[in-house]
């Protein structure tokens, strides 16, 4: 069964390490952390666990809470001694996400073709918001979707 592009007028992308490299938070963590690469990879791994936890026992919030939450548990576990402003501006580069070279391109070869384009996300609109400016891709888009406005983080079939 081939693809029939006749069947599809929506398109859309995720917004966290599809559209924006999340490891360039690992950047933020360099002048605070002795290693940064393991608490990043920790801040990730505990953030969408969250998220998954959430959806399992139905205690949605919004994904920046838990994303300063997974942040916290990463920096505890390291040992890394810094206040909380500290962790707040490290939490503050999910706003300044790199932005993947190929992102404007790609999505402008979709909405060139025809399809809607949108972006699924889990982060909050505030989080949705910043990136799409940020990546300046907001001429391109339809709109953003986010979980916030299901409460409820993907894969839930709701979002």
């Amino acid at each position: 069964m081939g693809f029939d592009a006749d069947q599809v007028s929506t398109v859309t992308f995720d917004s966290y390490s599809t559209l924006v490299d999340v490891d360039a938070a690992e950047k933020a963590l360099a002048d605070r952390v002795d290693d940064p690469e393991p608490v990043s990879k920790l801040w990730r791994a505990r953030s969408l666990e969250y998220t998954f936890v959430a959806n399992a026992i139905d205690a949605y919030q919004p994904f920046y809470e838990m994303n300063r939450d997974a942040l916290q548990y990463a920096l505890d576990v390291y040992g890394a001694d810094i206040t909380t402003e500290e962790r707040d501006e490290i939490l503050a580069v999910y706003h300044e996400l790199d932005v993947f070279d190929d992102v404007r391109d790609g999505i402008e070869r979709f909405r060139d073709g025809g399809y809607d384009c949108y972006v699924v996300s889990n982060g909050n609109p505030e989080m949705l918001e910043s990136m799409v400016d940020h990546a300046d891709i907001g001429d391109i888009l339809e709109d953003t979707i986010s979980a916030d406005e299901v409460q409820t983080f993907k894969p839930a079939t709701e979002i």
